[in-house]
């Protein structure tokens, strides 16, 4: 029989409990920093010229802007899922890597505000970057389709 803590509640209760939070906390990361991302997708299918005008600056093949679509359109919705979230993730993180280094290492934007001066400039990057890695490492919890593994 489980003995109570002094917080009321069995050992195994608080446990259960913590990794059900945790568990959610994984769903909610995972779910804000695709479906955000997913709009960047979008932008580029519509037409958005930002990344091929990068690509082209670097001497690359404007073509490469429609690997976005795996990305940020394709690894997203995988990490929604719970489908190789840890591998989808990580193939976020490289996205937003490159993209750092290609359009906002050589142009000073790592010292800038925001075009307002409210904030800093790359902190929505850095907000995909960091929560993308978060969910590299914490996988996807058991709150997903769960396909994948030890890359779930």
């Amino acid at each position: 029989m489980a003995q109570p803590s002094m917080t009321g509640a069995a050992p195994g209760e608080k446990a259960a409990a913590t990794s059900a939070a945790g568990d959610v906390a994984r769903l909610l990361i995972r779910v804000n920093v695709s479906a955000l991302i997913l709009f960047h997708t979008y932008a580029v299918i519509m037409g958005e010229q930002a990344i091929r005008d990068t690509l082209t600056s670097w001497g690359l093949p404007a073509g490469l802007a429609w690997s976005a679509v795996l990305f940020e359109g394709l690894a997203p919705i995988l990490v929604i899922l719970g489908v190789y979230a840890r591998l989808a993730a990580a193939l976020m993180v490289f996205w937003m890597v490159m993209a750092l280094l290609m359009a906002h290492v050589l142009t000073g934007h790592f010292a800038q505000l925001a075009a307002n001066g409210v904030g800093w400039r790359l902190e929505g990057q850095f907000f995909f970057l960091i929560d993308s890695l978060a969910v590299v490492l914490l996988g996807a919890g058991r709150y997903g389709l769960g396909i994948g593994g030890r890359w779930n």
